[in-house]
């Protein structure tokens, strides 16, 4: 398969292709509906294009570039994870969770931004399987095109917390992001859109100076900088205490909500961790979002119930605006941080 991914271009830069083809700059639009609103599968189908148009875009680009490999649905809450091969074999995984439960009716995809992630975070399965590439835009955007095509379900809400680390791809990833909440792309409000980090200072002042409408989550995951610098190498380059000091200087003027994740441990639910975890707090419309251990190859150990509640208990005596995360999907290995193990080694392996 060769040619260029359709979906790797802005509406400016595929009304340009129009143009070169001697077309109305307005088909740009119709082929972004096409693409986003009605999910088509090949140019084929889109017919208030001339079979002459709809043949020279089909002989200059790609439609599709994810092919599905494998889908597993949990038994437990609905969710689905989505094992996905890339025109140059290799493998990315995505997920939707069914969380509507809630009372805004969300359905959530969450999309991988990298094959493989290069952060070596110690309690996450794809840092096992090292980094291979950052994900095109059109892969990006090919993700929730393949997930509403085969479930049939149109998502209202985007997380960018699979696979990867989202700001070591910025371009591509904010590309995407705009591209969802395009009119004429999926339409999906930017306060439904949110970008995970681990944490990279220069990003995240990047991200605040562009004036980036969405919402942020940072990982914290350790309240000391000598345990954090052990669990996410990132911390070494990229202290979280800068990263502290810059929402200070400069959050106070974003209009972005900002969550700082926070995966609950054993060794990280002690009162010292809620009153460290306090200071953080005291400025800004900042959420903190207590995730639970999911089980993995990590070998930490998730605190017991009674030490989770008196950790969960000590944060609201102090305040703390806090949300703890369910855990969707962990049967089936699609739950923060399970994401890309095992399924993938045995795939590549047989290539």
């Amino acid at each position: 398969m060769t040619g260029r991914i359709i979906k790797n271009y802005s509406l400016g830069e595929v009304a340009d292709f129009f143009k070169s083809y001697g077309e109305k700059e307005y088909r740009a639009r119709q082929l972004f509906n096409w693409l986003y609103e009605r999910n088509a599968s090949s140019f084929q189908e889109m017919t208030d294009f001339s079979k002459e148009l709809r043949n020279r875009l089909a002989g200059d680009f790609i439609l599709s570039p994810l092919k599905l490999v494998e889908n597993l649905k949990s038994a437990k809450d609905g969710t689905e994870k989505f094992l996905f091969s890339t025109i140059d074999n290799n493998f990315i995984e995505s997920v939707l969770i069914r969380n509507d439960t809630t009372d805004d009716g969300r359905l959530t995809v969450c999309i991988s931004s990298q094959i493989g992630c290069p952060m070596g975070c110690r309690f996450c399965s794809t840092s096992k399987i090292g980094f291979k590439r950052n994900l095109e835009t059109g892969e990006i955007l090919d993700q929730l095109c393949q997930i509403r095509s085969i479930t049939g379900l149109r998502n209202n809400n985007i997380v960018f917390m699979g696979m990867g680390e989202p700001f070591m791809n910025y371009d591509n990833v904010m590309k995407a992001a705009d591209i969802m909440n395009y009119s004429f792309g999926f339409h999906i409000s930017v306060r439904k859109i949110t970008i995970s980090t681990a944490g990279l200072t220069t990003e995240i002042e990047r991200f605040i100076d562009e004036k980036r409408p969405y919402n942020l989550a940072i990982s914290l995951n350790d309240t000391l900088p000598e345990k954090r610098i052990i669990n996410m190498p990132v911390e070494k380059k990229y202290p979280f205490e800068d990263i502290s000091e810059l929402l200070k200087r400069k959050f106070p003027v974003s209009r972005n909500r900002v969550t700082i994740e926070y995966v609950m441990r054993r060794d990280n639910v002690s009162i010292d961790d809620a009153r460290r975890l306090n200071k953080i707090f005291r400025y800004g419309r900042i959420k903190l979002n207590l995730i639970p251990l999911n089980s993995g190859e990590s070998g930490f150990e998730a605190p017991s119930p009674e030490d989770a509640e008196r950790f969960i208990k000590e944060l609201v005596l102090m305040n703390v605006p806090l949300s703890v995360r369910k855990s969707f999907g962990s049967d089936i290995e699609g739950a923060c941080g399970q994401l890309s193990g095992r399924m993938y080694g045995e795939i590549h392996a047989v290539q």
